[in-house]
């Protein structure tokens, strides 16, 4: 069985590991496209984010791993879901840095990080403008409450704050969080002083965060999207932080990706960005490494795969 992986996301150390651990497996890396398409001919196995020149040449593929958590990025993938073969992906060791992200945006936006961090770089002993907010009691309402929602809210629960959520149908519950069906979008912005996005992208989540919704939020209450771009509408977005509509926008996703250069998100105070990066812990990439391993020795034994994913739906 030749398999192939076709992305140092994980480290191209990460071959010997796999080599190794299969001894009797045959292993390629691949990391160009044009690499990809020789070495994918007689292949089984799909260790990345195919594109569809790359996937149409993978006549003998019977499983693709999208060594990450979202395969709508996928270019394949609605190749693969005609070709009916198994698409799985990595999710799970995200969820905890995502999670602890989220939170350093919230409080980063309470207690005036932005403004704290200008003044020590500029040597500044400034007690005006730190009129900070307590987090405590307030509502934090979450939009997606699959494994990155739940994680969130557990910790916003640990920091004394009411938390609500809207879903189609969570895995399971957080004990003291209220979740509502998606016909109750529109409720969870008014009474959410904390709006977090933590939904995938999918047809029916692009661009549902619009200007409509956005006036629906109090001005006291903040934006922060965690899970992915183009689910705000972001210029919607930036003109009402720049109207003083929201008190706070914080993005670690966006579309595109990065900004443009004349977005207001990299200037305006009550705004903060990070690169994508929410998740990118040691831990994180032993995860998905470690999943990967359990994957191949599942599919070699001929048990079900772990982590299967539905390439109809998009996650």
């Amino acid at each position: 069985m030749k398999v192939i992986l076709a992305s140092d996301h994980l480290g191209v150390e990460f071959m010997g590991r796999l080599r190794d651990t299969f001894p009797d497996t045959e292993f390629a890396l691949a990391l160009s496209e044009e690499e990809m398409i020789r070495e994918v001919a007689d292949a089984e196995v799909f260790l990345g984010w195919p594109s569809k020149k790359v996937f149409s040449a993978g006549t003998g593929l019977k499983w693709v791993h999208c060594i990450g958590t979202g395969i709508d990025n996928v270019e394949a993938l609605g190749d693969i879901e005609a070709s009916g073969i198994p698409i799985t992906n990595a999710r799970g060791p995200h969820t905890e840095p995502m999670a602890d992200h989220t939170m350093l945006f919230l409080l980063s936006l309470a207690h005036n990080a932005k403004k704290m961090l200008n003044d020590q770089a500029k040597g500044e002993w400034d007690t005006n403008g730190y009129d900070h907010v307590e987090v405590s009691g307030s509502v934090m309402g979450i939009y997606g409450f699959g494994m990155i929602g739940r994680a969130i809210a557990r910790r916003a629960l640990g920091f004394g704050m009411k938390v609500i959520a809207v879903d189609p149908g969570p895995d399971d519950d957080v004990p003291g969080v209220n979740v509502w069906g998606l016909d109750r979008l529109d409720d969870l912005f008014r009474a959410s002083d904390w709006l977090v996005v933590a939904c995938p992208l999918l047809p029916e989540t692009s661009m549902t965060v619009d200007a409509r919704r956005i006036a629906l939020l109090k001005s006291t209450s903040s934006l922060i999207v965690i899970s992915r771009g183009g689910i705000v509408d972001e210029g919607d977005l930036s003109n009402a932080l720049i109207a003083g509509n929201l008190a706070g926008v914080a993005l670690d996703a966006t579309d595109p990706e990065p900004p443009a250069a004349d977005s207001p998100f990299w200037s305006h105070p009550n705004a903060l960005i990070s690169s994508h990066s929410s998740a990118l812990t040691p831990e994180l990439y032993e995860g998905r490494r470690q999943i990967v391993v359990d994957n191949i020795r599942h599919y070699l034994n001929g048990e079900e795969l772990i982590h299967q994913a539905d390439a109809g739906k998009g996650y």
